[in-house]
């Protein structure tokens, strides 16, 4: 019989950062599907008000010690809780979002994509934002 994958190699456990990152990464795949006109529909509004309410929740017990930060771990938190305050503005439909909140959104994303994810570019898959 063949096996195909790793064998006998246990994931990593999953701890409270490595769902901080899941989130963080979430969220701002979220804001920037909004602002470059994606569908909302209630789920996808309900969805952002979720994780931005839960990522704020996490960013006050979250170790980052074992994270690479470019930058001090003090501006990176209030930028995830900047970050968090936006992503509510961006989709409330009463919030009208000019030139400069989406100037200063995508800067507040590009800096926390610098900070925390040097390696990674963010990528919006166009397929899936338009299924749901």
């Amino acid at each position: 019989m063949k096996q195909f994958g790793p064998s006998h190699i246990l994931p990593d456990n999953m701890d409270e950062q490595h769902i901080f990152l899941m989130r963080l990464q979430l969220l701002m795949v979220m804001i920037k599907a909004r602002l470059r006109g994606y569908p909302t529909g209630e789920l996808r509004k309900k969805a952002v008000l979720e994780n931005a309410a839960a990522l704020h929740k996490l960013i006050v017990n979250t170790d980052l010690s074992g994270l690479v930060l470019h930058g001090s771990s003090h501006l990176f938190r209030q930028r995830i809780k900047l970050l968090c305050v936006m992503a509510v503005a961006v989709i409330s439909e009463d919030c009208p979002l000019g030139v400069h909140r989406r100037e200063a959104v995508l800067e507040n994303i590009d800096n926390l994509m610098q900070s925390a994810f040097a390696t990674k570019k963010l990528v919006l898959f166009h397929d899936v934002l338009n299924a749901a």
